[in-house]
């Protein structure tokens, strides 16, 4: 059995190999090509579009990595079954599950790796990309990543954070005041600065070159000028989550720091929860697709293996069709994020199950 599995395996890697470097082709020259109209729009060269085509290829090689799985799994069942070595093996008392077997393993171990792309290069990448076009092809030599203007904090329930400017990265925020209320919700006081700075050694944000307002009552106003405050505020930079979630640039623990700073600021969850759950469940997809997709090689027998192809097309559009409604769902609100994640998985275990039982696996 030993050596049939390491047989199969390597029959395997053959075919993804070679259907992974088909798609990098493709997916590069699609999107270089559709990028050549940077060089006259934004007066840019040539290397500077290639290199951005190169560091997004890994985000689009995750998207089909499932297809090519399938693919590869199809054309080595297809392959043993035209030559022969299927019915050997049937015939010398090995199951088709045990045949299934090495194929699942090494679906598994793609899986795996696509997950830790996902989370330790893909991210990066991407980030990456978007300095490349904004600074190096756009001309925005002062833009920087994850920078937001005109943003509004909800500290705790009578706090609440206005800054023009912040970047999180540095540890500043710019033009900001907050506002504190007392117990019956009214204004009792602001504190606006210049500066808003976090200091690693107090472990604490400090206000510089600002102002203490006290509203009194009558509507008197008490101002008090300081150079330096030291705040109770102590949330890490890093753990501040502004602007709009995009799951291309966020890992699994950038989610679930996002996550805990806007529940405690009293905010929805419900976009990053479902980036969340379905990071959690891509790789239990890109197994189950395949599940889903082998035995059609076996149903079809001798057929042809633009037959296999189409079934692997026509699967994992069918999933991506379910991923984005649901997320879509998921996102607005409309269905439980945990739901909008795995509700496809569970979909498509449902019918591969039904799948085996039926061709009796």
């Amino acid at each position: 059995m030993r050596i049939l599995s390491k047989y199969i395996a390597r029959k395997f890697w053959g075919p993804f190999i070679f259907i992974i470097c088909i798609f990098a082709a493709l997916i590069f020259l699609g999107d270089s090509l559709e990028k050549m109209r940077w060089i006259s729009t934004y007066n840019t060269t040539l290397s500077l579009v290639l290199k951005y085509t190169l560091l997004t290829m890994p985000s689009w090689l995750l998207q089909v990595l499932p297809v090519a799985c399938l693919l590869s799994a199809l054309f080595v069942i297809s392959d043993m079954i035209s030559s022969g070595e299927w019915t050997a093996c049937l015939a010398g008392g090995f199951t088709v599950r045990q045949i299934f077997k090495p194929i699942i393993a090494c679906i598994f171990l793609v899986a795996l790796l696509g997950f830790a792309a996902q989370e330790l290069l893909v991210p990066n990448m991407n980030k990456h990309a978007t300095i490349t076009l904004q600074r190096s092809i756009r001309g925005k030599t002062d833009w920087q990543f994850n920078v937001q203007n005109d943003v509004t904090l909800r500290l705790n329930s009578q706090k609440m954070l206005f800054a023009k400017t912040v970047r999180p990265a540095d540890g500043i925020m710019e033009g900001m005041f907050i506002d504190l209320y007392d117990n019956s919700h009214a204004l009792s006081s602001q504190i606006s600065a210049r500066y808003f700075r976090w200091d690693p050694r107090t472990q604490r944000w400090i206000f510089e070159d600002g102002l203490i307002r006290d509203f009194g009552k009558n509507a008197t106003v008490k101002e008090k000028p300081f150079e330096q405050l030291v705040s109770d505020f102590s949330m890490l930079p890093d753990q501040i989550a502004v602007g709009q979630a995009d799951s291309t640039y966020l890992t699994i623990r950038d989610l679930i720091k996002r996550i805990k700073f806007l529940e405690a600021s009293g905010l929805k969850t419900f976009q990053e929860r479902t980036f969340l759950n379905a990071k959690l469940a891509a790789p239990f997809a890109t197994v189950i697709m395949c599940l889903l997709g082998m035995p059609l090689a076996i149903a079809v027998k001798r057929s042809s293996k633009l037959l296999n192809i189409v079934a692997a097309i026509a699967i994992g559009f069918s999933f991506w069709w379910i991923v984005s409604m649901l997320s879509s769902a998921g996102q607005s609100g409309m269905i439980n994020p945990i739901l909008a994640g795995w509700l496809p998985v569970g979909l498509f275990a449902a019918i591969a199950y039904a799948e085996f039982k039926l061709l009796k696996i």
